[in-house]
């Protein structure tokens, strides 16, 4: 009977300690590996900014985080230089699960343009040309040519199939004509718009603008102000702006 009984409570003992044991190591297996990753997938992780990083840079920084990275197409940027993140989706900040996919636009770099030829053109035709081309006109200059007809561009600068980046400027030279020989200004202030017309043309030149201001210091039609001005050294065939009184 007493030999009976020392067994029954060795199997206790014993049912005991394995019972003690698997339920430390289940808790030691919640504890480490189940836990943490229920944890983790429902963890709020705040995304990195990737931007101006490379996308080895970026793909290394995001899966420090837990994240993955995903490169979408690129596109032509003037403030990233070319293969550097320049847009992320979700944005830095922004609080996600672990896992998430972060999805990132390169940057193509400066886009250039070929600057198109409108030597010969209609100064009009050639704006038109360069604004079709990204660029803007930034100065016309009127000079004498032989070979272009007036109105049309002489030349330009830069020079056609220059590349060059986005709104770019662009100086057109535009004919006035053939050089004439070289005058000196006479003084038109004070005298008639209709007079100054009359010497202008006598002498060569071509009336240019002519607009009207609003003095009390001139008669009526009279102009008060010209470009280029008296003593001044033109070409037959410049033109000559006017302003003119107007009471």
């Amino acid at each position: 009977m007493g030999e009976r009984l020392r067994n029954i409570g060795r199997q206790i003992l014993l049912f005991v300690a394995c019972a003690i044991f698997t339920g430390t190591v289940g808790l030691l297996v919640a504890d480490t590996v189940i836990l943490p990753r229920f944890i983790m997938k429902g963890q709020q992780i705040k995304v990195p900014s990737v931007v101006d990083l490379s996308p080895d840079q970026a793909r290394r920084a995001l899966a420090k985080m837990g994240l993955r990275m995903r490169l979408q197409k690129s596109r032509w940027d003037t403030r990233i230089v070319e293969g550097n993140i320049v847009v992320q989706t979700p944005t830095a900040g922004s609080k996600v699960k672990a896992g998430r996919t972060v999805y990132a636009v390169p940057s193509k770099g400066t886009r250039s343009f070929s600057v198109p030829n409108v030597v010969g053109k209609k100064l009009r035709q050639a704006h038109l040309y360069a604004q079709q081309a990204g660029l803007t006109v930034a100065e016309v200059i009127e000079e004498p040519s032989v070979e272009i007809e007036e109105g049309s561009v002489a030349r330009q600068y830069p020079v056609a199939g220059s590349e060059v980046g986005a709104r770019a400027d662009i100086t057109l030279y535009v004919s006035d004509g053939a050089p004439g020989e070289v005058l000196i200004m006479a003084n038109l202030v004070g005298v008639h718009v209709k007079a100054a017309r009359e010497k202008l043309i006598a002498a060569g030149l071509r009336v240019g603008k002519v607009s009207y201001e609003f003095t009390t210091s001139f008669e009526r039609d009279v102009v008060c102000r010209q470009v280029p001005g008296a003593g001044e050294e033109v070409r037959q065939g410049s033109r000559v702006s006017l302003s003119v009184s107007r009471l």
